[in-house]
């Protein structure tokens, strides 16, 4: 077992919080999102997102494993819950830091473990601002229809030109 931070349930139950040993606070959350297929038929999924609130702004971020194992057991803990379900996670260029963000997700992906599937935008969409995947398990009954899903959605945000 990896070492991980301890981690509850949220205040208002909408999402899991945990404190690293620097005093950080992280709040992970799951939100509704919706795809369109391309019948344009939606396809609900599961936005997924995390914030911190640094306990000390003017102190140097240092790497913390313990935050990425967290991380990864919020998001294996909701799949034990919701085999069938998919993530959609959005790296928000307002700070120009999408780009690493989408990057580290990919990396954390990589210890998911191989009953995971993880579908990516592409670097066009990249230089364009959007930095996307959706991660699914792999025996999802309704794997086909969410890569499909998730492409197509890019397509209608206008986002596949370049």
């Amino acid at each position: 077992m990896f070492a991980r931070y301890d981690v509850e349930i949220t205040a208002d139950g909408a999402g899991y919080k945990f404190i690293t040993s620097s005093g950080d606070i992280y709040v992970a959350y799951f939100t509704e999102f919706v795809l369109l297929d391309p019948s344009e038929q939606e396809v609900p999924v599961v936005s997924f997102g995390f914030n911190c609130s640094r306990a000390d702004e003017k102190k140097r971020r240092c790497y913390d494993n313990k935050i990425k194992r967290t991380i990864i057991h919020i998001i294996e803990t909701f799949f034990y819950d919701q085999n069938d379900n998919a993530i959609l996670y959005v790296c928000i260029n307002n700070d120009e830091q999408a780009r690493n963000r989408h990057i580290t997700f990919c990396k954390w992906y990589n210890e998911f473990g191989q009953s995971f599937e993880k579908h990516s935008s592409s670097e066009v969409h990249g230089k364009l601002g959007f930095y996307g995947s959706i991660l699914f398990k792999k025996n999802n009954p309704n794997k086909q229809k969410l890569i499909d899903s998730f492409y197509f959605t890019i397509n209608i945000w206008g986002l596949n030109e370049g």
